[in-house]
C-alpha cells in the first residue's frame, strides 16, 4: 500500500520505532451485510503501543456504498 505521509516520530510519546500489525478473526470491516470485507491493518509505535495509522488492506470493496 502506497501512503502519501511516512510517520517518522510517534506523536505521543515521541517513539521513532514501528511496527505493522492487524486484527485477527472477525475483526474486518465490512461496506454491506452481502458482501466479503477486508482486513484492517495497524501502524503502531513499538515503544507505548499509540496506532499511528489504520488502513483496510482492500479499499475497492467499499466503492459505492455511499
Amino acid at each position: 500500500m502506497n501512503h502519501a505521509r511516512v510517520a517518522t516520530e510517534c506523536p505521543k510519546c515521541g517513539g521513532k520505532e514501528f511496527g505493522k500489525g492487524k486484527h485477527s478473526g472477525y475483526a474486518a470491516m465490512y461496506p454491506s451485510r452481502m458482501s466479503f470485507g477486508s482486513d484492517v491493518e495497524y501502524i503502531i509505535c513499538t515503544k507505548c503501543g499509540f496506532i499511528i495509522e489504520s488502513y483496510v488492506t482492500k479499499p475497492e470493496k467499499f466503492k459505492g456504498t455511499l
